[in-house]
């Protein structure tokens, strides 16, 4: 494979260096650590909504589970925020492993589905619970297919990569 030329030179910069080797405690690390944040905000209530259209805690009212989307988003954009920086900090190991472009793909869909979800359940104010389960069931469960294959994805970059920086292959690549 050859590596674009770029990739070396994002990573030449001072600001992917330092996120990469600073002892900073607002490094790699900071940034990894609320990249799973924005995980826990946005997948969090997106499986409690999956899984409450699919029957589980049945005693909880699914209308007002309406108002997670918000906090769904935000999960979202901090995702999306400390995702870039991940990516700045390790351009090739990222740009040049398939299964990146598998997880933005899972993620890419599981968005479009929950947004789906949104308009088909909660979008109607005249559904009643029964209704607003059978609208959704199909998408609840390729929400959760989606959410487990993008966070699957998202654990195997550590382990997949042939590149850890340009021009270095990785142990066994």
């Amino acid at each position: 494979m050859v590596v674009p030329v770029f990739l070396e030179t994002v990573e030449q910069t001072g600001f992917s260096t330092w996120l990469r080797e600073t002892q900073s405690v607002f490094g790699f690390y900071f940034v990894l650590t609320f990249h799973t944040f924005g995980l826990v905000l946005l997948v969090g209530p997106s499986a409690a909504i999956d899984l409450r259209i699919l029957g589980v805690g049945s005693q909880i009212q699914l209308a007002p589970l309406k108002k997670c989307y918000k906090l769904m988003w935000m999960g979202f954009v901090l995702n999306a925020v400390s995702g870039l920086l991940l990516v700045y900090a390790y351009p090739t190991k990222a740009l040049t492993n398939p299964v990146f472009y598998i997880k933005l793909m899972l993620i890419g869909l599981a968005v479009w589905t929950m947004q789906r979800l949104k308009t088909q359940v909660f979008g109607d104010l005249n559904l009643n619970e029964a209704a607003m389960e059978a609208r959704g069931k199909y998408l609840a469960i390729w929400s959760l297919v989606l959410w487990v294959g993008a966070i699957t994805a998202g654990r195997l970059l550590a382990y997949t990569y042939t590149y850890l920086v340009y021009g270095f292959f990785a142990p066994g690549g």
